[in-house]
């Protein structure tokens, strides 16, 4: 097999394990990055790492390129992204930075080129960003080095870390080699899960490859493992982030039993079982101390329910109504006779002395992983651009301001939207009520798009801008940043405009997804006019869902209830105060006019998990070691996913992720036959399975390789 194996060293030092795999394993090394220097806001190279320590293995392997890296580290001026600023800001600071990389060249004359491995932040000023590669290129290129940058990862809708200042294609004109870090999709501070899942995987280099040369670029894989505890809030375990970070060898000894998490015996030491990612990363995964686990479809019966699988999770969830009955009425979203019925046991397990034992204390944890969302306006109307006919029934096109009709892509697609301009109102008086009301939309040209209500109205300008009225009266307005406005199906000229009006106060709210729509103008002590409700676009607008629902009353998505052994537990619910409940349609209204958010209990905060899967603990829950019980979930709220259930020891539980040789490997291959990569970029080493290097036995380069010129 071809392509190119780089790796970085010197953030760890030398340790001895990192000196074996550069002793025995070099000829299994094309390209090494010297984790060795920080630079300042002022563009100056302090050395973090003596690259002298290397010299036995430059003699030894003659054929690896060694790369001089520098990143923006913390320093007691500055962290990264203030670094990060004034370089961007400081063509000064660019030139400095010029001259000490050539500095760097003249003390290390053996160096084949620089590596960049900039941390930054924020969406804009790329052409600024830029500059601080072009400056270090293009001295490198002076000098007869290469360049090679170590890129965030991105995909065609952008990065998962915010980096949106990043173009690929301009990025690889200025540079000879990409590195690209996908990985910690999974962090310490995130859900858990694989650290570069395949879905992910797929989508970055497809969008790469469609930028940037393929011979230039690297495929990051991690050699590392992360692991979080899912017995317990975070709150309880008194951290921020349920995650730690490990080696591959600090997993091996997990699962193997070999270690503790907590003081011997307040836990059996035992092997665990260890899982391969379903969704084609093939990294290894497994629960620690978990009696027993079930996926969210392996259910016994079940009523009202759905499963399905996305971005490489299954998931189990009640759909609500897309509108009530009569017409125009709040939608029952109650549980009605929905469940799930699960058969569990909770299996004692053989610990490293061979005794068959369960929980050292007897007692258990059941942890519910879960998807919450944001409390919702009580529905009235969701509808996702389903027909013509629903074009037809429940909206009107007043006479000579609107010209609206359905599309669809093709017969059976999922993607539909009303396209038109003018005036797209909802067919129904109602008079003074509260209502919500709300569009996902792009527009295909510069222009401006309202929501509105009861004579109040919220403006959005593809500058950006975003006004409410009060009738003609201009009451607030901001600035969103400039929108885009396309043709393209699927592009980020997506928007989410809504507005709330009550009797005395209106609130608008914006986002590019309606994953989260926060609130960003609000007025009170207003006196709406009254007036009809719907959208209004001066150009050709494409909709793709819209929402009404009352102004008061909110439907949670959050909350389910779990019958075992008899005993009930309600799980998700999120701590509010100041509100009041309607049992039989399961939704609640603030007593005084607040937003949603001001009424989650400030001493019990919890936010909603949105995107991001949360974990849900009933703790000592009653399992009885080795009997078969039947466990019951209720969905006490629509749209609340719920995920795997497990039944974790009360003292601790885990679940761990890792890149073994077998992952690496894979990645390897697909990186060369799928996209026609320069190969891997690994990190880092020192952390890995150390079958890795036997797994790439013999490589393409033997020990008397000359060195390359690619």
């Amino acid at each position: 097999m071809s392509g190119r194996v780089w790796c970085w060293v010197g953030h760890m030092g030398l340790t001895e394990r990192i000196q074996m795999v550069l002793e025995h394993y070099g000829d299994r090394i094309t390209d090494i990055s010297i984790f060795g220097w920080g630079v300042n806001r002022y563009g100056q190279l302090t050395e973090t790492f003596d690259p002298s320590q290397l010299d036995p293995y430059r003699e030894r392997w003659p054929h690896i390129r060694f790369w001089g890296c520098f990143r923006n580290m913390d320093d007691p001026e500055d962290g990264p992204f203030e670094i990060f600023e004034a370089l961007r800001d400081s063509a000064a600071a660019r030139s400095r930075l010029s001259d000490h990389v050539a500095e760097m060249f003249s003390q290390y004359p053996w160096l084949y080129g620089v590596d960049i491995d900039l941390e930054s932040g924020g969406n804009e000023r790329s052409e600024e960003s830029e500059a601080i590669f072009r400056a270090v290129a293009d001295r490198a290129h002076a000098l007869g080095r290469r360049c090679g940058a170590a890129l965030p990862p991105l995909t065609a809708t952008g990065s998962v870390g915010g980096e949106n200042w990043v173009r690929y294609r301009q990025l690889g004109e200025i540079l000879d080699s990409v590195e690209i870090m996908s990985y910690d999709f999974a962090w310490g501070g995130s859900a858990p899960g694989p650290i570069s899942p395949g879905f992910w995987m797929q989508d970055v280099y497809d969008w790469a490859v469609s930028q940037i040369d393929p011979s230039k670029v690297l495929m990051g894989v991690p050699l590392y493992a992360y692991y979080w505890r899912l017995h317990a809030t975070p709150q309880e375990l008194g951290n921020a982030w349920r995650g730690i970070s490990g080696t591959y060898y600090s997993f091996w000894q997990q699962f193997n039993g070999v270690v503790d998490w907590y003081d011997p015996g307040v836990q059996p030491r035992a092997g665990w079982i260890t899982y391969r990612d379903h969704d084609d990363g093939q990294s290894l995964w497994g629960f620690l101390h978990a009696y027993d686990w079930l996926q969210p479809q392996h259910y016994s019966e079940q009523f009202g329910i759905d499963t399905d699988w996305f971005s490489g999770k299954f998931y189990a969830v009640r759909y609500g109504l897309p509108s009530g009955t009569p017409q125009w009425a709040i939608a029952d979203n109650g549980p009605g006779d929905s469940r799930a019925v699960y058969q569990v046991r909770t299996e004692p397990i053989i610990d490293v002395d061979g005794n068959e034992t369960g929980p050292y204390s007897g007692r258990f944890t059941l942890t519910l992983e879960m998807l919450q969302r944001d409390a919702v306006a009580a529905t009235i109307i969701d509808d996702y651009a389903t027909s013509g006919q629903q074009l037809s029934a429940i909206y009107t096109q007043p006479d000579g301001d609107g010209s609206w009709e359905h599309w669809q892509q093709a017969p059976g697609s999922t993607v539909r939207q009303y396209r038109g301009s003018g005036r797209l109102e909802f067919n129904n008086d109602f008079g003074a009520q509260s209502l919500y009301v709300m569009a996902r939309f792009q527009l295909t040209r510069s222009g401006t798009f309202t929501v509105y209500s009861q004579g109040v109205r919220a403006e959005m300008t593809t500058a950006g801008t975003i006004r409410l009225y009060v009738g003609d009266t201009l009451t607030a307005s901001t600035s969103v940043g400039a929108r885009a406005a396309d043709t393209a199906l699927r592009s980020p000229a997506l928007n989410v405009l809504a507005l709330r009006v009550r009797e005395n106060s209106a609130r608008v709210y914006f986002n590019n997804a309606e994953t989260e729509v926060p609130l960003v103008l609000e007025a009170t002590d207003i006196a709406p006019p009254g007036g009809p409700t719907g959208y209004r676009s001066n150009v050709t607008a494409w909709i793709d869902h819209t929402y009404l629902g009352d102004g008061w009353w909110y439907q949670p998505r959050e909350a389910v209830e779990v019958i075992l052994d008899g005993q009930r537990q309600v799980m998700g619910r999120i701590p509010r105060l100041g509100v009041t409940w309607h049992d039989s349609l399961n939704m609640f209204r603030p007593d005084e006019d607040v937003d949603e958010p001001e009424t989650h209990d400030p001493d019990h905060w919890r936010d909603y998990s949105r995107l991001d899967w949360t974990y849900i603990h009933w703790r000592e829950a009653p399992f009885r070691l080795g009997e078969d019980q039947q466990l019951v979930i209720v969905p006490l709220d629509h749209d609340a996913w719920w995920g795997r259930i497990i039944a974790f020891d009360y003292a601790g539980g885990f679940i761990g992720y890792c890149n073994d040789a077998q992952a690496v490997a894979y990645w390897r291959a697909r990186a060369e036959h799928d996209w026609g990569l320069a190969g891997i970029a690994a990190w880092s080493l020192g952390q890995e399975d150390l079958r890795l290097w036997e797994t790439l036995a013999g490589g393409e380069l033997p020990a008397d390789t000359k060195r390359l010129d690619g």
